[in-house]
């Protein structure tokens, strides 16, 4: 009886989105679920993505599949309108000179702040304690590990300022250094 449910809501996907996806995404709704995490209105997180301790999202946000949001340690807020994509690391703390002491330190913490407007692109590191601001563009693969300013565009690893976002007589213009 399961195995017919899935197989129609996987052919009802590929007919009406020309996708296919694993099965829990297929049975979990992505919109209930950022509506648990208390997400802003129009949030969909993939079932896929691990969020944990103190998360805040904003509105109109899209949790691709397979990220992590990690809050344990801090906090994590992500602003209205952004694209966090799939495989995104969010972290608020690291144990390197923990491991480093042989358990001597303590973690190292800080919170992380995504600003409203913000695409980050997939498989993207963000470290603890980095504040992203708004209308930023990251791209993929990039480890971020220092503040980003608003209308950045910035990539790397680690993480290099390579031009600045526009907005002029309604369009976006992506101007480069």
């Amino acid at each position: 009886m399961m195995d017919n449910y899935i197989e129609e809501k996987r052919k009802k996907m590929k007919t009406q989105w020309n996708r296919i996806l694993p099965t829990n995404e297929l049975l979990f709704d992505r919109w209930e679920k950022a509506e648990m995490l208390n997400s802003g209105e129009n949030t969909s997180v993939y079932d896929s993505s691990v969020i944990m301790g103190n998360v805040k999202i904003g509105r109109n946000v899209w949790v691709g599949p397979f990220t992590v949001i990690e809050g344990i340690h801090g906090v994590v807020e992500i602003g209205d309108n952004c694209n966090i994509s799939s495989g995104v690391q969010i972290f608020t703390h690291d144990s390197v000179k923990r491991v480093l002491s042989s358990g001597e330190k303590d973690l190292e913490t800080g919170d992380v702040y995504i600003g409203e407007n913000t695409y980050i692109g997939g498989l993207t590191i963000v470290s603890k304690g980095v504040s992203i601001g708004k209308y930023c563009v990251i791209g993929a693969n990039s480890l971020v590990n220092k503040d980003i300013p608003d209308y950045s565009i910035a990539f790397g690893t680690p993480i290099k300022i390579m031009g600045k976002v526009e907005f002029q007589d309604g369009d976006i213009n992506f101007v480069y250094f």
